[in-house]
């Protein structure tokens, strides 16, 4: 006996499948994949808005991490500043609050200051800022791969670098503040010079932009026919004594100077860019910036994590959100690039 449903009833219970099928693929998790026999960096974009609005954002954020820790092999946790909105104790507390969980799991974190970090209501007019109270020096020597502080401030903790090992290669990261000085600059070719055999990475806060250049006080773009440079020379820091550099100055006196630079991860501008540049040495620095605060609920808690293959070359890009439990697909967020070779030991 042959059955057919009427047209009408077979269209119902097509759509119904559909719709099934819809709903099945939104509840379907989208975490990336773990590389098998890698490591993994997480990166913690501008969490500005969320200290300041959605202060269940952050610590959701840094709770995945340790919770997923084991399953990415996750080795650091790198912070590109712009920690709060208004540079206050109440923010600062959302903040501790969130990375106490990191630290209860044991997993470092290499973290610096924004714009909003500094000074009366984060406006950037000084330096001042309690970063070194919510993330003290003791805290941060707990840590074996903890390396030490600038050499001229022992009360701040926002210029840092650590030391760590994984994927075959010996790393340093090198966190500067928003803006540094010329002094900390000099103090950051000091660590990257003494540590040769290592593969660099600097984080901090402002040096790529959207375009994929570089922040550039030199540069000029026109916007709405008036022609203004592509620098960050309106905050008020730009003028303090000790100098103020943007990503160019950046670029020129420190990460293009080293045959071990390998990575620059910064924020402060949203969503995201990258630039690949050779160093004087022929190596190639691989740059990128990533920042969500500008998007629903102060960037619905995307995080970027970048994992390390096995074969010491590949790196795979992907930004995923624990509140979505998603793969973000803005453009140009998930790729890959390929590292170059780890730097040799001089016989």
């Amino acid at each position: 006996m042959n059955f057919r449903l009427p047209r009408r009833a077979l269209f119902a219970v097509l759509s119904v499948l559909f719709t099934l099928l819809a709903l099945a693929r939104l509840t379907l998790a989208e975490t990336p994949a773990p590389v098998p026999g890698g490591f993994t960096l997480a990166v913690l974009p501008d969490t500005q808005i969320y200290t300041w609005k959605y202060p269940e954002t952050y610590p959701a954020q840094t709770k995945w991490l340790a919770d997923n820790a084991q399953r990415y092999n996750l080795r650091y946790v790198l912070h590109v500043g712009d920690i709060t909105q208004h540079n206050t104790n109440t923010q600062w507390e959302v903040a501790a609050r969130a990375h106490a969980l990191l630290d209860a799991k044991g997993i470092p974190c290499a973290i610096t200051t924004g714009n909003h970090d500094l000074g009366p209501e984060g406006r950037a007019m000084s330096r001042g800022t309690p970063f070194a109270k919510y993330f003290p020096l003791a805290t941060f020597k707990q840590r074996p791969t903890f390396g030490g502080i600038y050499d001229k401030e022992p009360d701040r903790t926002d210029n840092n670098y650590h030391l760590f090992e994984a994927g075959g290669r010996k790393w340093l990261i090198v966190c500067l503040e928003f803006g540094p000085r010329d002094d900390v600059l000099r103090w950051g070719n000091e660590v990257v010079a003494k540590h040769p055999d290592r593969s660099a990475i600097l984080v901090t806060h402002a040096y790529l932009r959207p375009d994929n250049t570089r922040f550039n006080r030199n540069a000029f773009i026109k916007v709405k026919n008036v022609e203004t440079n592509i620098g960050l020379d309106r905050y008020g820091l730009a003028k303090a004594e000790g100098g103020f550099n943007d990503g160019e100055d950046i670029w020129k006196k420190l990460a293009s100077q080293h045959a071990n630079f390998a990575l620059v991860v910064s924020g402060h501008v949203c969503i995201t860019g990258r630039l690949d540049s050779p160093g004087k040495h022929g190596n190639t620095v691989h740059q990128m910036v990533v920042d969500y605060q500008n998007q629903k609920n102060g960037g619905e808690g995307y995080l970027r994590l970048l994992q390390f293959h096995p074969d010491g070359k590949r790196v795979s890009v992907a930004d995923y959100s624990p509140l979505l439990d998603k793969v973000s697909a803005v453009k140009n967020t998930s790729y890959e690039f390929n590292l170059t070779p780890a730097p040799q030991p001089k016989p």
